[in-house]
């Protein structure tokens, strides 16, 4: 199954709402523990997501969506930031829900790592949850980096009046590296020069193409574009750039940090992602190659989905062509 995975917006959100009540009737019919007990009908499932439209709008929560290619939407999670003064560095994961028809897909795995993905880009460096004791949701989040805090018994109630004890959860996020600054900057600067050169230097060594034609024609069309240089203490360390493909999609172009800089590149293609979302794209694509197997691994970890090959690189069977929903 191909999806993607979108942050709903103040704007879709209303539309998602009778989607998301089917999701999590589904889940909770089939058993899953997330503060509902069956029966639970439509009506409360929609009555419920409609409750969390105040704190989508003002951000307190962010709700990830997977969308199928045919629009349907098939899972959410929660990110919700701890209001508290003294909690701003921390978000809690709350309705991690995959319709059970969709599962083994590895849905919930994306919506997590989207979710902490825009966790760190709002400087929250601890994630918190709880989750029933024996479900498969456990494994996955122990298989996904997530230390145990201790289990708390009698918790919830199940559906036939037992009850069930609940493991909660934590998980410290990788954080950039101090001292680095992402700053807009023109590709011409000359602390730019460097970083293109050797991006330009290893791509023809390896591929036999430079890449230098991304960044050309660049002036007419800076109005739609972002230019990123990273400089690590100081120095600099990366650069990438965005550009339009047409007024609603960007292309990520010239992605590119110095070996021995991990954390540069992330943070790059995050500082690119919100200035997307700034000036009005609602999806990203990009192109590299399926020999560069790194690059490829990069781009599927931080949400991106193989997508056909588009513009230029239709004829290339080379090229790995990946895209987002912003």
């Amino acid at each position: 199954m191909r999806f993607d995975i979108v942050t709903a917006t103040a704007d879709d959100y209303a539309a998602a709402i009778p989607a998301l009540a089917q999701v999590l009737r589904a889940c909770v019919m089939n058993g899953a523990a997330v503060g509902f007990i069956p029966p639970l009908d439509l009506d409360q499932a929609a009555a419920f997501w409609r409750g969390q439209g105040d704190a989508v709008r003002t951000g307190e929560k962010q709700i990830l969506l997977a969308v199928t290619q045919a629009g349907d939407i098939v899972g959410t999670v929660t990110l919700a930031l701890a209001p508290q003064v003294n909690g701003t560095h921390r978000a809690e994961i709350a309705k991690m829900l995959v319709h059970p028809q969709a599962r083994r897909q590895g849905i919930a795995a994306a919506l997590l790592k989207r979710a902490e993905e825009l966790a760190r880009a709002q400087a929250r460096r601890l994630l918190v949850l709880d989750t029933r004791v024996g479900d498969d949701a456990e494994w996955l989040y122990t298989r996904l980096g997530w230390q145990s805090c201790g289990i708390i018994p009698d918790y919830a109630l199940n559906g036939d009046g037992t009850s069930h004890a609940t493991h909660v959860m934590y998980r410290p996020l990788p954080q950039r590296p101090p001292g680095l600054v992402i700053a807009a900057a023109h590709p011409e600067d000359p602390e730019a020069t460097p970083l293109i050169d050797a991006l330009s230097a290893d791509l023809l060594a390896r591929f036999g193409s430079d890449g230098r034609r991304g960044l050309a024609g660049w002036e007419d069309v800076a109005d739609r574009s972002l230019f990123a240089l990273a400089r690590l203490d100081g120095k600099p360390a990366g650069c990438g750039a965005l550009r339009p493909f047409d007024a609603e999609v960007g292309e990520i172009k010239r992605m590119y940090a110095l070996p021995g800089s991990p954390g540069v590149g992330a943070a790059i293609l995050c500082f690119l992602e919100e200035g997307a979302r700034r000036l009005g794209y609602r999806r990203l694509v990009l192109e590299t190659r399926w020999a560069n197997d790194r690059a490829v691994s990069f781009y599927r970890r931080h949400g991106y989905r193989i997508i056909a090959n588009y513009g230029p690189y239709e004829d290339r069977p080379e090229s790995a062509c990946l895209g987002k929903i912003l």
